[in-house]
């Protein structure tokens, strides 16, 4: 749980975590269930424990009203009526709602016997995606492969996940929502200071996202009066359109209904449109946002630039397309390309939101790959940078030592998401040059390098600890035997992306005096777009690092390197 408050402080104790960040709030994952899970031991200075169960109502304004207003919060609701029905491919479940009443969407099946207690869903929500069940009793999507529903067995081992996208798909098709409700208690043993003896007085309040209630009980008699409860419903919104994730489940679109798209402009400066025909090539313009939300969600969309000028954009296993990028930044792509199968309406809208007239040319690297099927020589600054650490890391590990930890969490698609600034803001810069430490400074094994280096190398001539990019740079020259002035160049660049990271994270916007500060130790003059500053920070640690695979001797195994030596 996302918490950045201290355990057993007043806030802590008013569930302002829960309250500002968690409740109502989307992630990539949504649980649906919990069976009043502990952390911590009776006895302990703070326990807690959590319990939630989710059901489902109409998406009608008066349905959710009337949920939300129901001051009770047990978790009786009635689980409605699935009736079996006989089809050629198979047994189907289908649904009846009948009135608008809440319908449970997870039930907790008590143990019986020797069996324990069990989490069921709600029949149809599998039945419309066609899961399965994996070795460990998860749902599974068998057209893609993906983890859909984690399930614990037993019941109270963990809570039930399921993932957002395909629940907000699902609730899109049967025009439902998803009411999460929530009752959640946190005990102490010695009084808090900063509380009252007691607050709450049964109050429902509303908020944007649903409603809650909070009592605690600060007690200076009884330490086991001493607790919060925070008791709250929340709800899980559906897609405007149903039909964008999972297998093989898609919108239809005839091509009369595609919108139309500026494809060139013609002398008189009107703009000319088509609608996208898959027998016909037309290159297609685009503002590089149209990018950004692939690259948010990376669990289910892959882009990226082989080439400066040549990439691509999928999702899962359903489509791809491939892109250009050209000296202006724009991205093109084939309109026939956006007629694809697979694209949904929403993504079709997505790109026709982006859609801008001609500007800056053809990208090169595009056309001769698609037209000429010469692919480029060159790499882009973001491929460098990944295959460089790949074959870094490789021939380390060759020598039995380890340059860099796993990556943990939603780190894991760092490397998906590296990217040149899209445009122009302070938050898309920040962001990148965050993903660029993280990837090659916060995930170094500093302890691994400590425990390499005598003690002359991990301090300073005052007897305190050295940096990790100092240490880094020791462990380099002095354990792996890299020379000092690829040492140094690997040093300089790191700090330099420190530095800006540091700088700049304090700021609000380009016009900040931190920004300036940054500009002007990096040397740089003139007009300063965010594309600029970033390239002056990563471009030279791509280079450092190619002479880092030069030094350890796989520079050759760099796919671009052989078209450099010809």
């Amino acid at each position: 749980m996302p918490t950045n408050i201290k355990v057993g402080s007043p806030e802590w104790a008013r569930f302002e975590d829960w309250l500002h960040n968690i409740l109502g709030k989307h992630d990539d994952w949504t649980v649906v269930a919990e069976f009043e899970g502990y952390s911590g031991v009776l006895g302990e200075p703070f326990t807690e424990s959590r319990a939630t169960l989710s059901y489902l109502a109409r998406n009608k304004e008066e349905a959710i009203k009337k949920a939300f207003e129901y001051d009770g919060w047990d978790t009786g609701y009635d689980q409605g009526n699935a009736y079996i029905e006989d089809a050629d491919n198979g047994i189907i479940c289908q649904e009846d709602l009948g009135d608008d009443a809440a319908r449970v969407f997870v039930t907790l099946k008590d143990g019986i016997g020797p069996y324990p207690a069990v989490w069921k869903l709600w029949p149809t929500f599998e039945n419309y995606f066609d899961l399965r069940n994996d070795k460990n009793g998860n749902l599974v999507d068998p057209y893609s492969g993906d983890l859909v529903v984690e399930i614990p067995y037993p019941a109270n081992k963990d809570h039930v996940r399921v993932r957002t996208d395909y629940l907000q798909d699902y609730l899109a098709a049967r025009n439902m929502v998803l009411i999460r409700q929530h009752d959640h208690r946190r005990h102490w043993l010695e009084l808090i200071k900063g509380l009252p003896e007691r607050e709450g007085d049964g109050t429902v309040h509303k908020d944007k996202w649903g409603c809650y209630r909070l009592d605690i009980v600060n007690s200076q008699k009884n330490s086991m009066d001493r607790f919060s409860r925070l008791v709250a419903k929340d709800i899980v919104t559906p897609y405007k359109r149903a039909g964008t994730v999972g297998g093989k489940r898609h919108d239809k679109l005839a091509m009369e209904d595609y919108p139309e798209f500026i494809t060139s402009k013609g002398l008189d400066g009107k703009e000319m449109r088509q609608k996208p025909n898959p027998n016909i090539l037309d290159p297609t313009y685009f503002n590089p946002r149209v990018l950004k939300r692939y690259y948010d969600e990376p669990s289910r969309y892959s882009v990226g630039f082989h080439a400066p000028g040549m990439g691509g954009v999928s999702f899962l296993d359903q489509w791809s397309i491939p892109i250009g990028r050209n000296d202006e930044g724009l991205i093109i792509v084939w309109l026939g390309d956006l007629a694809k199968p697979g694209l949904s309406y929403r993504e079709i809208s997505h790109w026709h939101s982006h859609n801008v007239p001609p500007r800056g040319g053809m990208a090169m690297d595009f056309w001769n790959a698609q037209m000429m099927c010469n692919p480029s020589k060159a790499p882009s600054l973001e491929r460098r940078l990944i295959d460089c650490k790949f074959q870094i890391t490789k021939a380390v590990e060759a020598k039995g030592k380890r340059i860099y930890k796993p990556y943990k969490g939603p780190d894991k698609y760092i490397e998906k998401t590296l990217r040149i600034p899209l445009f122009d803001e302070h938050t898309e810069f920040r962001e990148t040059i965050l993903l660029l430490s993280r990837m090659f400074i916060e995930y170094l094994d500093i302890e691994s390098f400590r425990d390499d280096l005598p003690d002359k190398y991990e301090n300073d001539k005052n007897e305190k600890p050295l940096g990790p990019i100092a240490v880094f740079s020791n462990w380099l020259e002095h354990v792996i035997g890299v020379p000092t002035d690829t040492v140094e160049a690997i040093k300089r660049t790191l700090q330099t992306i420190q530095m800006v990271r540091s700088k700049t994270g304090i700021a609000h916007k380009f016009s900040d005096s931190s920004y300036q500060e940054v500009i002007e130790r990096i040397g740089l003059s003139g007009r300063i777009t965010a594309k600029l500053l970033y390239c002056s920070v990563a471009e030279p640690l791509a280079n450092s690092l190619e002479a880092l695979c030069n030094a350890l001797g796989v520079e050759s195994k760099l796919w671009w390197t052989k078209y450099a030596r010809n």
